[in-house]
């Protein structure tokens, strides 16, 4: 079997340290390779941020940190982890559902580092879509609560207003959705 740095010299081009072979393969070699697909396969289950994956593979005990590190550096080479673009999901998905302050909460439990939370909720907030995100998962989560919040008397607003704040919403946005739906 021909190794890269034979093909290569064959045209004109000289690359070392490149070795298909398996037989001939350094042992760091066969573990960084079965590092990577061992990655790719878990990131093909479903997105993760760095740290979740790098835990996955720790907790394997399988591999180096070293053999961690070089793989992690593939990934992010081919952008197959990218924790902006994995915080940029997340919003998307659970907005217009739970609170900013709820998923910011998810995105802190998944792993994602504060800078790339902070990047993705900032441009979150600028874009157009996300104007009346907040006001529908309040409204949805009010709804969800009862089913006319009119009919409520001020103990049961009391505690819907409770509720609400601790699922992350402000009193101003909860305060607006309930007099939204108080004027229909």
């Amino acid at each position: 079997m021909k190794t890269i740095d034979d093909l290569l010299k064959e045209h004109g081009g000289e690359v070392s340290g490149y070795n298909l072979d398996p037989d001939k393969m350094s042992e760091h070699d066969k573990l960084l390779n079965r590092c990577k697909e061992r990655s790719l396969y878990l990131l093909e289950q479903a997105a993760k941020p760095e740290s979740k994956l790098r835990e996955k593979l720790v907790k394997s005990g399988r591999y180096s940190e070293e053999i961690i590190e070089e793989t992690m550096d593939f990934l992010k080479k081919y952008d197959y982890i990218n924790d902006l673009r994995f915080a940029k999901q997340l919003i998307k998905h659970y907005s217009g559902s739970k609170s900013l302050r709820e998923i910011e909460q998810k995105l802190y439990q998944r792993g994602v580092n504060q800078k790339d939370i902070k990047e993705a909720m900032a441009e979150f907030k600028d874009d157009e879509l996300s104007e009346g995100a907040e006001m529908r998962a309040v409204k949805a989560a009010i709804y969800k609560k009862c089913k006319d919040p009119s009919a409520l008397d001020a103990e049961q607003k009391r505690k819907l207003y409770a509720s609400l704040m601790r699922k992350g919403f402000s009193y101003s946005t909860v305060r607006n959705a309930l007099s939204i739906e108080e004027d229909y």
